[in-house]
């Protein structure tokens, strides 16, 4: 028996990200990090992250993955608020 994934992709009517990270903010001494950072992934999408030494991508990552606290900002996954305390 072969089950299809029926959840729509982005631009389809109903579509809901399946990540969605808004108004990420993080600081640490002497440097802000992540300034209202947001990003919504969908169904079916590849994203990747690029940028300079620097640029948040590795606070990001942390922060979607429990390794580091946002300051601010809210995390859904499949529509609901998740709260990653730890990896």
């Amino acid at each position: 028996m072969v089950v299809e994934d029926q959840t729509p992709r982005r631009g389809e009517q109903g579509a809901e990200p399946l990540l969605r990270m808004t108004g990420i903010d993080k600081s640490f001494p002497g440097v802000h990090a992540l300034d209202s950072v947001d990003i919504s992934v969908y169904r079916g999408e590849c994203v990747a992250l690029i940028g300079e030494n620097g640029a948040g991508k590795s606070t990001f990552i942390k922060i979607l993955t429990g390794a580091v606290q946002a300051d601010e900002g809210e995390l859904r996954l499949f529509g609901e608020p998740f709260d990653a305390r730890s990896p």
